[in-house]
């Protein structure tokens, strides 16, 4: 049974957000927050975004496998996801589909995190399935800029996993070359030399910090 809230994790309520009565295939878009995961906690991050009102409804760190979410699974996402004109208005494709969730993964785009530990994956998958997101990427590796503004529609309207940078309309350039393969198998990823994450030299635990870190989710 889907449940709004994944079960397990830590909640910091993301305060007002939208309710779409949205119509067709449930879709999962995966961003990252443009932060080392080696210093920076899914917490702090999810602070940050609720902050900045730029709310999605989970923020991951795949070396710890910490996961928080913001925004329980009926509401729609603060962050823009992406829009384009009909009949002379702008339609957020946000608001459709079932259920559009979006992951924020402390992480980077010039280092793609399939290329690391993704520790706590296969629960966040699970979490994703039981909304009946397909999982499938039919608009193939992000990180490419290859696919025309149909064709990318046509993608979209069969539900399923999609880059951030794959939604109709998006302007936004996350979340890299990462491998959906990686991603839908639910495996653990690769690691750097002698088994240590790309992102950091030490422990893949986040560390303490004092400085804000910028994001690169429009």
């Amino acid at each position: 049974m889907a449940k709004a809230w994944m079960p397990g994790v830590e909640r910091i309520v993301g305060g007002p957000a939208r309710t779409a009565n949205g119509a067709g295939a449930p879709r999962a878009v995966w961003t990252v927050t443009g932060s080392d995961p080696g210093v920076w906690s899914a917490a702090e991050e999810a602070r940050r975004l609720l902050h900045e009102g730029r709310t999605t409804h989970l923020v991951w760190n795949p070396l710890s496998g910490e996961v928080v979410q913001l925004l329980a699974a009926t509401r729609r996402a603060g962050v823009a996801l992406g829009s384009t004109a009909t009949y002379h208005q702008y339609l957020d494709h946000g608001d459709e589909g079932r259920v559009c969730l979006v992951v924020a993964v402390v992480g980077t785009e010039a280092r793609p995190f399939t290329d690391g530990p993704m520790t706590g994956l296969p629960s966040l998958l699970e979490w994703l399935g039981s909304w009946a997101v397909p999982r499938t990427w039919p608009a193939g590796p992000p990180g490419t800029r290859g696919v025309g503004a149909e064709e990318s529609v046509r993608a979209w309207s069969r539900g399923g996993h999609f880059g951030h940078d794959q939604v109709p309309g998006s302007v936004a350039t996350a979340p890299g070359r990462i491998s959906p393969g990686r991603v839908l198998s639910g495996a653990g990823g690769g690691t750097g030399e002698q088994g240590v994450s790309l992102f950091s030299e030490g422990s893949a635990v986040p560390r303490a910090h004092q400085d804000p870190q910028p994001s690169v989710i429009n």
